[in-house]
């Protein structure tokens, strides 16, 4: 849309008229509106550092073997992924990388699944009780992680490809910001996934302000992360809508996006720090 805006600015500009000019401004605005009003990211703090991956794997993606050749991804303390099938689940377990692992129904965990190196205490879905969010639920992870604990919720809500699914979007969004406003304030929380929305979504907005949490998002130009593949590996021509999401107590030391694997997502990769 900011691509056709700016050809819009252009074209309105060779004919030279004031009222076509005053359109093509007006698009060319309009698109570039959404930028000037993006959250700003959270901040950096001193900490026990440590490393995150959230990546949507794609379900037709049938070999692991890319992702696990990424060295950011064997680096990793946590993953959280999106779309995970049984043959990824099975391969990323026998890698033996990562010693702890959420359930392996994985159906009922939405298919996303966790691994991590630290020592997974509890798991609860959120919000089950819902019948507005078409099946989703995110979950609700403690990890040990040395001397304190660590909420992680992995999140994958729907797709909005139709007003159905637009409305369980924000109802799932809903129950999320609900469960992130219910952790005390000093609580080390990451929320990490495939947000099905982008980063200046209203919905989105609405949950940070009522929560107090931040992106890891750059606040001028985010990175697009779901990209359509085809176009090949033409990454730019997508939008930011995996991410990772902090509360107050987590700081933030730097975010970096990993190269494609098979996926028409890139994977997230931060790197958190612990008070």
């Amino acid at each position: 849309m900011l691509l056709f805006a700016i050809c819009l600015f252009i074209l309105s500009l060779l004919f030279r008229h004031l009222a076509t000019a005053v359109f093509g401004a007006f698009a060319l605005l309009s698109a570039l509106s959404p930028f000037f009003f993006l959250p700003v990211p959270a901040p950096a703090q001193g900490g026990v550092p440590f490393t995150i991956v959230s990546a949507n794997v794609y379900v037709d993606n049938p070999d692991p073997a890319d992702f696990l050749a990424l060295p950011v991804v064997a680096d990793a303390e946590i993953l959280v992924l999106q779309e995970m099938t049984p043959r990824w689940q099975d391969a990323l377990a026998a890698s033996g990388r990562w010693p702890f692992e959420s359930s392996r129904a994985l159906h009922a965990n939405t298919d996303m699944k966790l691994f991590s190196r630290f020592p997974i205490l509890a798991a609860r879905t959120i919000s089950p009780e819902s019948s507005d969010t078409g099946g989703r639920y995110a979950m609700r992870y403690v990890l040990a992680v040395g001397d304190r604990t660590l909420i992680v919720y992995a999140v994958h809500p729907q797709t909005p490809r139709s007003p159905r699914m637009w409305r369980e979007r924000a109802a799932y969004l809903r129950d999320l910001a609900q469960a992130l406003r219910s952790e005390q304030r000093d609580t080390p929380v990451v929320v990490a996934g495939d947000w099905n929305t982008p980063s200046w979504s209203p919905f989105f907005k609405d949950l940070l302000s009522s929560t107090g949490y931040r992106t890891t998002e750059s606040r001028w130009w985010p990175r697009p992360t779901r990209f359509s593949m085809r176009f090949g590996s033409l990454t730019q021509l997508g939008t930011p809508i995996d991410r990772i999401v902090l509360s107050p107590a987590v700081g933030l030391d730097r975010l970096a996006m990993g190269p494609t694997f098979g996926s028409n997502h890139l994977p997230v990769i931060a790197r958190l720090t612990l008070p």
